[in-house]
């Protein structure tokens, strides 16, 4: 049993005091003022306003029976006969011991239903530490997700762990997307918001014309009927004559001999084999390198930056893509190669190499980039509706993530909540028990309780002392109350307030010890053990009994078996 004090007379007011009642017996010391007669206050009436924030643990437990200032001025300083205390006659020794054993019975139970009670409160704190263990590794698991731009959708619940972890126990298992692609797409969403991502350019599969190919399969000669023709075709020299025509054939100076050997007829019989036709056949040659470098090279290192710069491919999906670019630029460098041999040469015969396969590579990829792009863009265009659909897959996504400690924790639960409804069906069967054994206490005391042996036990100890001048007598009209009554005196009024200090402090104690001891009311079904408070019983001017009221409260209070709590 712990007492708590806080904001009460000379207590903090904002941290709380702490008493240990633990013990049957606490004794407390302390000058005047320290907030003693506070204490006894409280459990005289601990449902008054003053003790508002002021707790004390088992309370429940024990029936308070309080001697303090208080209790004077209630019992007799402002009333003129007490309530008389019903204690059982001894004269029936089969109904006492019957009562007896009833009284064991009723100690049984109750400590059987203090067992149960605590094993109850030990199961619910089981379960609750289970649930905070996993309160705690569901928001240390979700801690990058909440930390992550989908924390905008998740706004409420974020602040507290208690408020997520209810959240999500309340929320419906559902078939969602994954909880990383969901984090993915939508921190996707938030940085292209009001921004519209171009699509790559797509990849269009180049072939040459077949006229084309077949002019570079084919050898270009000359078809005049110069006198030179036969002599460079058995020569197969017609691109030597071609070039030295176009470097050398300057003037009338031949290049080899140096002799004056060109003439207006050898430069005419060189100029018809280069006629309109072989001119053509080799100008549509550098018209296909031109086109075909437009169609490849161009393509290709556009495609590179737009693949290099585009925020929603991944950097390894960047490297294979523009790895297969890379390897269509090399085959299109050597095919220019080619056709610039090819015009360089025209009577050589040449054919362009290529790779389809990786080309389809190529192709997939891109369209694989752009529907993804396609839907980024639409769901940016359509923000809100998008981010609410983002909200509605969060929380199932989450709990879908969570499901390995919400099973284990609902595994735990349920086995709680057998144990649990087990322990609270036995305690209400101790319960009932214990209302059938007082029911039966009730009927025997009732047929031996009475306030005849507390008045003859209370004049007997006043005798003792040696008091003569008062004594207690029932009441005359009411049979159920008391009246402290002279014998020197024929009416009785006020007795009280004309004895000495010392007296009223006799007589007060001396009816509180029995009020320990009975009930003042018959009809009292409280059976709790008592608490026993005592607060100042001796006084400055009543010093004259401090032996009597100690001897008293040491052997009929602190060495009574059935005394199970006291503080004074």
């Amino acid at each position: 049993m712990e007492l708590r004090l806080k904001n009460v007379t000379s207590y903090n007011k904002n941290i709380f005091t702490n008493l240990d009642l633990s013990k049957k017996i606490n004794i407390l010391y302390g000058q005047n003022g320290c907030g003693k007669s506070t204490i006894s206050n409280f459990f005289y009436n601990t449902t008054h306003k003053d003790f508002a924030e002021c707790e004390c643990t088992l309370l429940n437990d024990y029936r308070p029976i309080v001697y303090n200032s208080k209790f004077i001025e209630d019992n007799f300083y402002h009333a003129k006969e007490q309530k008389g205390v019903f204690t059982l006659s001894k004269k029936n020794a089969d109904i006492e011991k019957d009562l007896a054993i009833k009284e064991g019975l009723r100690q049984d139970l109750k400590e059987q239903y203090r067992n149960k009670r605590e094993a109850a409160t030990k199961l619910k704190e089981e379960q609750n530490n289970k649930e905070n263990d996993c309160i705690e590794a569901i928001w240390a698991k979700t801690e990058s997700i909440r930390s992550s731009d989908l924390k905008n959708v998740m706004r409420g619940p974020l602040g507290s762990k208690k408020a997520f972890f209810a959240q999500l126990q309340k929320t419906l298992t559902l078939p969602v997307s994954n909880l990383e692609q969901l984090s993915k797409d939508y921190s996707e969403l938030i940085k292209h918001k009001n921004k519209e991502i171009p699509l790559i350019t797509i990849l269009l599969s180049f072939t040459l014309p077949e006229d084309d190919k077949k002019l570079l399969a084919t050898p270009i000669i000359d078809s005049s009927n110069s006198y030179l023709s036969e002599t460079i075709k058995r020569l197969q020299n017609l691109d030597w004559v071609k070039k030295g025509k176009e470097l050398y054939l300057k003037d009338n100076t031949c290049p080899f001999c140096q002799e004056s050997t060109i003439n207006a007829k050898f430069i005419e019989a060189i100029e018809s084999i280069f006629d309109e036709s072989y001119s053509n056949k080799t100008n549509q040659i550098s018209a296909i390198k031109s086109s075909y470098e437009l169609a490849t090279k161009a393509i290709y290192q556009k495609l590179t930056q737009e693949i290099s710069t585009c925020e929603l491919i991944s950097e390894e999906e960047k490297e294979i893509t523009t790895s297969h670019i890379k390897l269509l630029d090399e085959i299109a460098s050597r095919n220019i190669e080619l056709i610039t041999s090819k015009f360089n040469n025209p009577s050589s015969i040449i054919t362009l190499e290529s790779d389809d396969s990786i080309e389809q590579k190529i192709i997939n990829c891109v369209t694989d980039y752009n529907t993804k792009i396609k839907d980024i863009n639409l769901k940016v265009a359509k923000f809100k509706e998008t981010e609410n659909s983002v909200k509605n897959k969060i929380w199932p996504a989450l709990r879908d993530f969570c499901s390995p400690e919400l099973n284990t924790l609902a595994a735990h639960e349920k086995n709680f909540q057998d144990n649990y409804k087990k322990t609270l069906d036995e305690m209400k069967e101790i319960e009932n028990q214990g209302k059938e054994n007082a029911k039966s206490i009730k009927e025997l005391r009732e047929q031996i309780s009475n306030i005849d042996e507390t008045i003859e036990s209370i004049n007997l100890r006043l005798q003792s002392l040696g008091i003569n001048g008062f004594s207690v007598k029932k009441h005359e009209e009411n049979k159920d109350m008391y009246i402290i009554s002279r014998s020197d005196k024929d009416k009785n009024n006020d007795v009280y307030k004309s004895l000495s200090e010392g007296e009223k402090t006799l007589i007060t104690f001396l009816y509180f010890l029995e009020c320990c001891k009975g009930k003042t009311d018959k009809d009292d079904e409280d059976n709790r053990d008592n608490l026993i408070i005592i607060d100042d019983p001796i006084s400055s001017l009543s010093q004259n009994y401090v032996y009597d009221i100690a001897s008293i409260i040491h052997h009929e209070l602190i060495k009574n078996e059935t005394t199970k709590k006291i503080l004074i």
